[in-house]
C-alpha cells in the first residue's frame, strides 16, 4: 500500500541528527573478515534451529524453498573453499546448459549451487556450510589487493559497468547471506536476530551504496531515511545538506525494498513520508542496491 503522507510542503524537513550517507566509512578488508564471520555464525544458528516441517516452506525466491536457499548459501561458500567447486560453478562448461535455458550468468551460478545439492539433506547442507564457510572467508581474506582491485564485467542491478572483485568478496557475499537469513526468517516466522554493531553496519553500507545510485536522480536535493529498529538509524542522501523530504520506515522493510523483495507501492502502513512528496516517492521508487 502507499506510504502515509504526513505533510506536503516544500520546506526543508526538520530532522534529528542525520548521518550523511557520503560520509559513511567504507568497509575495510580487515573489517570484512570479521563481518563475514559474524554473519556466518548467525546464519548457522538460524538454520540449525529450524524444525523439520520448515525446510519445505516457500521463500521470496520463486524457485527455492528454505532448504534450497540454504543450498545456494552453502554452494556460494563452497566456491571459495574448494577450487573444484569454483571451476564447476564459474567456468562456461558448467554454465552452458543454464545459459541456453535463458538464465543470466548470476542466476546460472546460483542455480548450479542449488541443483548440485538437490539430494542433500538439510543436515548435510549445514555440515558442508560449517566446513566451507570459514574456509571460504579465509580464502577471500588472503586474496592480494591487486586481485581484489581487478574489475569484472559482472551485471549487478542496479550498478552497471565493471565491478571490483574485492567489492564482491568483501561485501556482497556477506550481504547476500544476511539477506537470505532475513528471507528464511520471513518464510518460517523466526525472529531476525539483530544488533547495532553487526546488522546496523550492514544497513549503513547498503545506505552508502544507495547514495551512489540515488544522488544523481535527486537533482541537487536530498532525502532523509529514518530507519526504525536496532539495526537502523537516520541518514541523509543527496547533495543538499538539508533534506526536502523524510521517509520513516522499519529497517527490515528498507532492506526488503532495496533488495527488490517489496515493491514501493506495497510498503506497510506504518511507513511515513513528510515534506516534498515528489522527492520522497522518487527516492522510494529508486531505493535499490545490490545484494
Amino acid at each position: 500500500m502507499q506510504p502515509t503522507l504526513q505533510t506536503n510542503n516544500h520546506d526543508n524537513v526538520a530532522s534529528p541528527v542525520l548521518v550523511r550517507a557520503g560520509r559513511i566509512p567504507p568497509l575495510t578488508h580487515r573489517e570484512a573478515t570479521a563481518l563475514a564471520s559474524s554473519e556466518l555464525e548467525r546464519f548457522l544458528a538460524l538454520v540449525e534451529s529450524l524444525e523439520s516441517d520448515e525446510w519445505e516452506k516457500p521463500t521470496v525466491c520463486p524457485l527455492w524453498n528454505v532448504r534450497q536457499m540454504l543450498a545456494h548459501v552453502t554452494g556460494a561458500a563452497a566456491a571459495f573453499a574448494h577450487w573444484s567447486q569454483f571451476k564447476r560453478q564459474f567456468l562456461p562448461r558448467g554454465q552452458r546448459p543454464y545459459r541456453e535455458a535463458g538464465f543470466s550468468m548470476l542466476d546460472a551460478l546460483n542455480q548450479i549451487q542449488v541443483d548440485d545439492r538437490a539430494t542433500a539433506s538439510s543436515a548435510q547442507l549445514i555440515r558442508e556450510l560449517r566446513e566451507a564457510g570459514p574456509r571460504a572467508i579465509g580464502v577471500r581474506n588472503r586474496l592480494p589487493w591487486l586481485l581484489r582491485a581487478l574489475r569484472l564485467p559482472i551485471p549487478m542491478t542496479p550498478f552497471t559497468g565493471l565491478i571490483p572483485l574485492g567489492y564482491l568478496t568483501d561485501l556482497i557475499f556477506t550481504r547476500d547471506m544476511w539477506m537470505h537469513r532475513l528471507d528464511i526468517c520471513r518464510a518460517t516466522g523466526h525472529e531476525m536476530t539483530q544488533t547495532r554493531e553487526h546488522d546496523g553496519r550492514i544497513t549503513a553500507l547498503v545506505v552508502r551504496d544507495l547514495a551512489r545510485i540515488l544522488t544523481p536522480k535527486l537533482a541537487g536535493q536530498a532525502v532523509a531515511y529514518e530507519l526504525t529498529g536496532i539495526a537502523g538509524g537516520g541518514f541523509c542522501l543527496g547533495e543538499n545538506a538539508r533534506p526536502r523530504a523524510s521517509i520513516t520506515m522499519d529497517v527490515l522493510d528498507f532492506h526488503l525494498l532495496a533488495a527488490v523483495r517489496l515493491p514501493a507501492n506495497d510498503l506497510p502502513s506504518h511507513t511515513k513520508i513528510s515534506g516534498d512528496e515528489h522527492i520522497a516517492r522518487l527516492a522510494l521508487d529508486n531505493t535499490q542496491a545490490p545484494y
